[in-house]
């Protein structure tokens, strides 16, 4: 039997998973909640015209302006919250323990407080939660990590971009509400770098502003740089920019180098292609997934119908950590201060 899933959202990623789903013969979307009902009512359309309901009788989604009446009228077996992040917290409380499986948007919050109350909701009820950072789903993640998972042979250094042009949303511009482009863009290096190298205990941030003046309702840093320290000793730097005008090669801002003493991994552009090179002559290149949602949504689909929940790769616990990176990083820039992580914070 199909799973029902019911999407929380209606902004570019919500798209991104309609789509996904609708090659997925094990899911279907039955219901989508937002307050843009036009919107909503659209993806809609394109889930009933899914190729994966090619073989079954078309079922339009059902349209609801509020997420909670979605949660009152529905047997959902999964719910994907598709939210920028000053809209997390209560959504993900009303799920826990109605909902069985929920895939949360990165970042999952602008607070740690938030995060951390419904990690706690979705532990006690014994929820699937899980953060929807699809490049540990990639294969060429998957790859550099088992690059550098020999003892003898550790990362050493790690260097983050991500410089690209100011997304869209009225939203993404005021840091009031998306947190700034280091926790809402740059958020996939810092997880990467995480899932690769291990956990990050020091950060150490400057931010500039006052170079972007054209834009109306821009409240948000132009350009951050962050060094960071793993509890291995290795080290990282991240550069992060949201300046230049659109082009034919956005992709080219966009990075993760991991280097140790015998190999050298780069994942670029936003599909993180890979080039592995080693010491001893070895070049490994492998491109991009076609479409990685589909990835990520299979694995999460079949983690949460199978009971192995080992299958998916990014935990909601792993995304609060990452989190604390990120708002770490944007302390020290505003204090000026190195901010160190607790060790064995969640």
């Amino acid at each position: 039997m199909p799973q029902r899933i019911g999407i929380v959202g209606t902004g570019w990623v919500a798209d991104k998973h309609v789509e996904a789903l609708g090659k997925i013969a094990e899911a279907r979307i039955a219901a989508i909640a937002g307050r843009n009902l036009e919107r909503a009512a659209e993806l809609a359309e394109r889930a009933e015209r899914a190729p994966a309901a090619a073989g079954s009788a078309p079922a339009r989604p059902a349209v609801y302006a509020d997420w909670a009446e979605m949660l009152r009228r529905e047997r959902l077996d999964a719910v994907f919250i598709l939210l920028p992040p000053h809209l997390h917290g209560d959504v993900e409380a009303a799920c826990a323990g109605r909902v069985p499986a929920v895939l949360v948007e990165k970042p999952l919050g602008r607070d740690l407080a938030t995060v951390e109350r419904a990690l706690a909701a979705f532990e006690a009820a014994g929820t699937f939660a899980a953060s929807a950072y699809m490049n540990r789903c990639r294969r060429s993640a998957l790859r550099a990590r088992e690059l550098f998972a020999a003892p003898e042979d550790p990362p050493v250094l790690v260097e983050g971009r991500w410089v690209t042009p100011v997304p869209p949303p009225a939203w993404w511009r005021d840091r009031s509400l998306s947190g700034g482009q280091f926790v809402e863009q740059c958020t996939h290096l810092v997880d990467l770098a995480r899932f690769i190298a291990g956990e990050i205990v020091e950060v150490a941030a400057f931010a500039a502003s006052g170079f972007v003046t054209d834009l109306e309702g821009y409240a948000t840093d132009d350009a951050m740089v962050v060094s960071a320290r793993f509890a291995s000793g290795a080290l990282a730097q991240f550069s992060t920019g949201c300046f230049p005008s659109p082009g034919p090669d956005e992709d080219a801002g966009i990075g993760l180098t991991i280097g140790s003493r015998r190999t050298r991994c780069a994942l670029s552009g936003w599909g993180m292609a890979l080039r592995a090179e080693t010491s001893g002559g070895g070049l490994e290149i492998m491109e991009p997934e076609e479409d990685i949602f589909e990835v990520e949504d299979r694995l999460f689909l079949a983690a949460a119908s199978g009971g192995e929940r080992s299958l998916f790769p990014s935990t909601y616990a792993e995304g609060l950590k990452t989190l604390r990176v990120t708002l770490a990083a944007v302390e020290s820039a505003r204090t000026g201060r190195t901010v160190r992580i607790a060790r064995g914070a969640r």
